[in-house]
């Protein structure tokens, strides 16, 4: 109950926040992102028992410099617990844990591109 009453919150907030609005501002910070080998980085995401929900490709920018560089992306959760995480993987065989949580649920509910425009 108190996680679809989070989400709900978080929705309605990107549903009635307009783009142009000085909330809805790019931020700028640095992150620490946990990087190794793969399988590495695997052993760790096998510890919470998550299994690949869904790839992609994405970029990610320095801090520093800026330069981006492109990564694919791997989307894991474990739907019992509801833990998540995901990875970019690099070229070079890299790869960094982006970003990871709890809490995951399937979105049900409208379009995010049926919202109307303000």
């Amino acid at each position: 109950m108190f996680k679809k009453l989070i989400l709900s919150l978080v929705l309605a907030s990107v549903l009635i926040i307009p783009a142009n609005s000085a909330l809805a501002q790019a931020k700028t910070f640095f992150a620490k992102q946990p990087c190794d080998v793969l399988p590495k980085m695997m052993d760790v995401i096998k510890g919470y028992e998550e299994d690949l929900l869904f790839l992609g490709e994405g970029m990610s920018f320095a801090a520093q410099s800026g330069k981006g560089f492109m990564g694919g992306m791997m989307f894991f959760t474990n739907q019992k617990t509801g833990t998540w995480s995901m990875l970019q993987l690099f070229g070079d065989g890299t790869a960094c844990l982006v970003m990871n949580g709890k809490g995951f649920v399937p979105y049900s509910g409208p379009k995010l591109s049926d919202r109307k425009a303000n």
